[in-house]
């Protein structure tokens, strides 16, 4: 259904203009009794997160109001002082400012209020570094292997530079789309206006002179609307650019167009969505035609942020907008990892070794490859606006027909199908301003970059030539054109690629210059090839797509087994022209099979309308290939035909717990086939082999499964074939898919399929309780429905788990590593991360890899990471990595907990049973176990294995050793150390009965008469023979938390050293003491702060409380947003009983070098009493934004003032004033 605002009407955008406002306050009618999760829903999951930093600071935001409401709302209810309007729109029903948390809450609660959403930062659309730069799969300089779970080295990225193809000269993005056939005929956009919403334009570039007929600047930080970035005069070059400079070598796709120049970024590449609303506000009200929007890098965590509703109402209202998909693509590398050394680290007596880095330069890009595979799993790799109904999104090709590595793919969140079409994006050259940095000139007036956002102006420029084609064109006119005229470009096999990499295709002006007529219409997909999709296992590696050869994914298998649906798939029609009798049709051989949304029969003009279709199978329906088609029709007269196929697998038969068929293949064809798996089945295995040719011949074949919950499996390499196993499938079709690389030879193969299922009765042994010196003995029967059981073996297993603590860091791209050696005994292994960044800023991506160097599972972010683990790993040498993707050049500190679950041999357990069990038959297991007079431990899991030549079954044992319980407290007692009649420690004794020795740990809560947690209590200890384990807590701790007596203790718990649970006490236990007759800490940190800062020294104050009097000491530093250190401070007063600030402080002199605003943070506070440490607190305090320019400090002036070091005093000479003028430092 199409997005529609009702306060939008076309008259009143042609009027709009983006308001500046200084509104004293906004009155919000606040609805009464709302619920906290009610407030909770309307606000963004971005702004949430901000909000529960809880650091006070005011935050952007953009707040969406309800179709029809009036932005003038009733019954005040918030000041300016908690929301300040920065913007109040037009385009959109909503406003933009800053509100503190209370104030965004306020928002929330008005009834008149749909969402409020954090003003995030948006960023030029262009890779993380020159894409041209990267690797690429004829690039020979570097060669990344990596296996079917995360693709190969050709999913890195598909493109070759320009060079690999011939000189720059070479190379016209222009006359690569053919808008050089258009020109000749006399069409250059001559008469159409362009804004480019950017970081400026350098209006004085020979090629751009004359062509900026209006500017603006919304960067307040910046005073002029001139380029300081560059990315927005090389858009600008692309759509308008003469090429006077280059004579005409470099021309723009529109050299006779004019320009509108919205500046929106600034000069670092960032800016504000708030601010790029109010610019596409402008650009409307000055008479743009056509806007470029090559922005990216902003997700608001729905399908409607409100930059997405802006570029779509602008396109309602009549103007063409042309968005980047982003740069996000699974397959998209980022850029060369520098080759450095890891830090390691050594915990002493790990028996993992550390293997000595640097890596090679294969390696770490591997682990650069897997950090965008982690950040854009599908859906949603689309960023807004590029995620728009309306917009004309791109995607980027390179000069070969194949797409950019980087290119951002869909579906969409509500799985529409984007980019709409793509356009050459790959070493692109355009104009841009002279001597910036950071920019691959080609000579003083052009460089060479990459990235969606030069696929965007491509086709602004081929918007207006179009629009001076035909200036009755609507926006869904100029869109329609577009699609119809792309052409479908393929893969390195010679497939197509999907719809979600490349839309319609690549843009091409002469072709769409042919559908100009008012009727024009389209549909986005333009054709659907049905199909199941293809997503990984959950644990079981990092990567979404099938691996198929090609330098793409791909992220469907196209075949369906009967009784198969295909997913509801989401359809947009776009029409130029109103239409009145609109019908929707299915024909064709599938027409029963398709359940469609059918479209209204009555589309306005320029209108895009999304309808959904499905496909369902029918059961019994025979193998092949089946054909069909939607056809829209208008007064009867058909208007459009979207193609429909579907494959119809061919059925796998298993008999007695085997199958297999053969066929031939050759190029990059398929076969496929289904399998009925039953309920409960044990295992799937599946193996291929084919022919090889003795002459050389490629003949390399893939095979993949796909369950009927789309989780794919991919084939590894066995012998000369390739085969998979499959622990517990679920039941229903699965698809078994063999493909062709592209074999230019028929290669004949067999495909074999084996079924395990065998079923126990019971399933399980559970023995409770279980005393010393006794035995046991069970009966299970044996069910066997798969294929003959040969050679069966039985024998008791035990779990255990070996865990280690390790710590390292890791710098800015660098690796981390530890090996662990797997062997047969080994049943999982897993890897936590726990992060020791106190911000949780630091990205860090935690990987396992195999013995082949491949990664198995991942988890990349900020904080903690995982655990990641692998079941049944193989044996050899696997690794856990940690690569710095994003950290603090100082490095970034963590731990990891390994842990490895193993299995040995249990002597307590006996079993006999049959040597074979036939298919279709059943034998009986017999199993005894003996518990030991002196059992290990107080509870053992382990389990029955019965093993045959092809296949393993387990029967889980549980036991819980009779006679280990808590007894409750034994005994409490205090300490007076002083004699002063306050209590300095409780000392409290828990009973254990312990009937098995072993290692325990105790865990309770003390707490208060109100329940309220004093302290978490935990003791490990060694017991042979049953007695107390003993636990302390300090008095002053006590005191602090406390409020009433009796003190209880709540949650005592006993559990074994490996975590397991044994006892839980369930009686109540009070101690008659009340918290106030304990030790109060002769001072402690009232955690109140005050902000001391003036223009020459930047202080805070910090509270205390104080009950003793004494020398007491405080020590901090102090840190900017980057953690960079300005200075540290230590103050020392003698203090008395009541309340005190000591105040820390610096010279801002080196905060003002910096140059940069930033927060300022007092980190590692420390407070003392006569040098002995009283607290610690990590982070207790960060200042607003601080601008450097706001101070001046006299160059003789002290290090660090503080309001109670007396012995601190500042020079009387002042040779003069340090002050920021311009961004420098100078002296006055």
């Amino acid at each position: 259904m199409v997005r529609r605002n009702s306060i939008l009407v076309l008259a009143a955008l042609l009027i709009l203009a983006a308001h500046v406002l200084a509104v004293p306050s906004l009155s919000l009618s606040q609805e009464n009794g709302v619920q906290k999760n009610g407030i909770s829903q309307k606000i963004d999951t971005a702004l949430a997160k901000q909000l529960s930093a809880g650091d006070g600071e005011k935050i952007p935001v953009i707040v969406i109001l309800k179709s029809g409401a009036d932005a003038k709302l009733d019954d005040s209810g918030i000041s300016s002082n908690d929301f300040a309007v920065k913007y109040k729109y037009h385009l959109i029903p909503g406003l933009a400012g800053e509100a503190t948390a209370k104030g965004i809450e306020t928002i929330a609660k008005s009834d008149e209020v749909q969402g409020v959403y954090f003003d995030e930062s948006a960023k030029v659309s262009a890779p993380d570094d020159n894409a041209s730069n990267n690797a690429s799969i004829n690039n020979a300089s570097i060669n990344i292997s990596i296996n079917a779970s995360i693709g190969q080295s050709k999913f890195a990225s598909s493109y070759s530079s320009a060079s690999d193809i011939g000189s720059d000269s070479s190379v016209s993005f222009a006359k690569y789309i053919n808008a050089d056939k258009l020109w000749a005929k006399g069409i250059d956009g001559k008469g159409i206006t362009i804004a480019v919403l950017d970081s400026g334009i350098d209006k004085n570039h020979p090629d751009l002179v004359g062509r900026v007929i209006g500017e603006t600047n919304f960067i307040t930080d910046e005073v002029s609307a001139d380029d300081l970035l560059g990315h927005g005069t090389m858009v600008s070059g692309i759509i308008a650019g003469s090429g006077a400079a280059s004579g005409g070598k470099y021309k723009g796709i529109a050299p006779g167009a004019n320009l509108l120049n919205v500046k929106v970024i600034d000069s670092k590449g960032d800016g504000k969505v708030s601010d790029i609303i109010a610019g596409i506000e402008w650009a409307i009200f000055n008479g743009a035609d056509v806007l470029s929007l090559s922005l990216g890098g902003i997700n608001l965590g729905e399908t409607n942020p409100p930059i997405t509703m802006a570029a779509d109402n602008a396109a309602d209202a009549g103007v063409v907008v042309c968005v980047a998909a982003g740069n996000r693509n699974s397959s998209q590398t980022s850029g060369q990892v520098a080759t450095t050394s890891a830090r390691q680290a050594d915990d002493g007596n790990s028996p993992v070794d550390l293997s000595g880095l640097p890596q090679s330069e294969e390696n770490n890009d591997v682990l650069l490859l897997l950090v965008p595979i982690l950040m854009a799993l599908p859906p949603g790799l689309i960023d807004s606006p590029g995620d728009g109904v309306n917009v004309i999104t791109l995607g980027a090709s390179d000069y070969q027909g194949h797409m950019a590595g980087f290119s951002g793919s869909g579906p969409t969140r509500d799985d529409r199908i984007k980019p709409d079409v793509v356009a050459p994006g790959v070493d692109i050259i355009s104009t841009v301003p002279t001597g910036l940095n950071k920019l691959d000139y080609v000579d003083v007036y052009y460089a060479k970059e990459s990235g969606t956002s030069l696929s965007t102006p491509v086709a602004a420029g081929l918007a207006a030539l179009l629009l001076q084609q035909n200036k009755n064109l609507t926006p869904a006119g100029v869109k329609a054109a577009m699609i119809r005229g792309a052409q479908k470009l393929n893969d390195t096999n010679g497939q197509q690629y999907e719809e979600y990499y490349q839309g319609a295709g690549q843009i091409d002006a002469e072709r769409s210059a042919q559908f100009q007529d008012s009727g024009v219409c389209a549909a986005i997909p333009d054709q659907w090839n049905a199909g199941r999709w293809a997503y990984l296992p959950s644990g079981k590696g990092v990567y979404v797509g099938l691996d198929t050869g090609a330098d793409r994914p791909q992220k469907k298998i196209y075949a369906l087994a009967p009784g198969d649906k295909d997913w509801s798939l989401r359809f947009v029609f776009i029409s130029n022209q109103e239409r009145m009798s609109l019908k929707t049709a299915v024909s064709g051989e599938i027409s029963d099979w398709v359940s469609l949304q059918a479209l209204p029969e009555h589309v306005a003009a320029n209108d895009q309308v999304v309808f959904a279709a499905s496909l369902t199978v029918p059961a019994g329906t025979p193998p092949g290939y089946y054909f069909g088609s939607i056809d829209i029709s208008d007064g009867g007269e058909n208007i459009l035909e979207i193609p429909i196929s579907v494959t119809v697998a061919e059925p796998f038969n298993i008999t007695k717990g085997q199958g297999t068929v053969s066929g031939t293949l050759m190029g990059n064809q398929w076969d496929y086939y289904y399998l009925n798996v039953s309920s409960g089945a044990n295992e799937l295995d599946a193996g291929l082999n084919w022919e090889t040719d003795g002459n050389g011949t490629n003949t390399d074949l893939d095979l993949f499964l796909l369950s009927p919950t789309s989780e794919y499996y991919s084939g590894k390499q066995s012998g000369s074939g390739e085969e998979i196993s499959v622990a517990n499938p679920p039941s229903g079709k699965w698809i078994m898919a063999v493909h062709s690389e592209n074999s230019s030879e028929a290669v004949n193969y067999s495909l074999n399929g084996r079924m395990s299922l065998i079923k126990t009765t019971p399933q399980r042994w559970n023995i409770a309780p279980a005393y010393p010196g006794t035995s046991d003995h069970n009966q299970f029967v044996v069910e066997n429905q798969g294929e003959s059981l040969e050679n069966l073996s039985y024998v008791g297993v035990i779990n255990s788990v070996e865990m280690q603590d390790l710590e390292g860091s890791v710098g800015q791209k660098e690796v981390w590593e530890k090996a662990i050696n797997v062997t047969n005994r080994t049943k999982k292994i897993s890897a936590g991360l726990n992060s020791r960044d106190k911000r949780n800023e630091s990205e860090i991506l935690l990987v396992l890899e195999n013995p082949e160097g491949e990664p198995a599972d991942a988890s990349l972010g900020a904080g903690d990471l995982g655990p990641i683990e692998i079941v049944r790993p193989e044996n050899g040498t696997w690794k856990v990595k940690v690569y710095g993707y994003n950290v603090p050049e100082e490095g970034q500190s963590f731990g990891i907990t390994l842990k490895e679950y193993s299995e040995d041999q249990w002597t307590w357990i006996k079993t006999r049973g049959p040597q074979r069990i036939e298919s279709g038959s059943s034998g009986t297991v017999d199993v005894d176990i003996t518990v030991p007079q002196n059992p290990s431990a107080a509870k053992v899991d382990g389990s029955v294995k019965i093993s045959s030549d092809n296949h393993t079954l387990e029967i889980p044992v549980s036991v819980s050793v009779a006679g280990t319980t808590l007894q409750g407290l034994s005994s409490s007692a205090v300490l007076d150390a002083d004699n002063d009649s306050l209590f300095d420690l409780l000392n409290l004794s828990f009973g254990v009965n312990v009937t098995v020795p072993g290692d325990f740990r105790l865990e309770a809560v003390l707490a208060d008469c109100s329940g309220h947690e004093i302290e978490l209590l935990s003791r490990s200890a060694t017991l042979q023979k049953s007695g107390p384990i003993e636990m302390s807590v300090n008095g002053s701790r006590i005191w602090m938390n406390g409020i009433c007596g009796p003190l209880q203790v709540n949650n005592l718990i006993l559990y074994d050293k490996n975590g397991n649970y044994i006892d839980r006490f369930e009686k109540n236990i009070t101690i008659d003491l009340d918290p106030k007759q304990f030790q109060p800490p002769a001072a402690y940190l009232t955690g109140e702060y005050v902000n001391r800062t003036t223009s020459s020294k930047i202080a805070v104050g910090v509270n205390v409380s104080v009950t003793k009097a004494g020398d007491y000491q405080m020590h901090g530093i102090f840190v900017d947003d980057s953690g960079e250190e300005l200075g540290e401070d230590s103050v020392e007063s003698k203090l008395v009983p009541g309340n005190a600030t000591l105040v820390l402080g610096l010279n801002p002199t080196k905060f003002m070098m910096l140059g940069e605003p930033s927060r300022v943070y007092l980190v590692d506070l420390v407070f003392s009493l006569d040098g002995k440490e009283l607290e610690r607190v990590d982070e207790p305090w960060a200042s607003e934004t601080m601008d450097p320019a706001s101070f001046k400090v006299g160059i003789g002036a002290a290090s660090a003032l503080s309001d109670n070091a007396s012995n601190n005093n500042s020079s009387d000479k002042q040779a003069g004033t340090l002050k920021m003028e311009n961004g420098k430092m100078v002296i006055s």
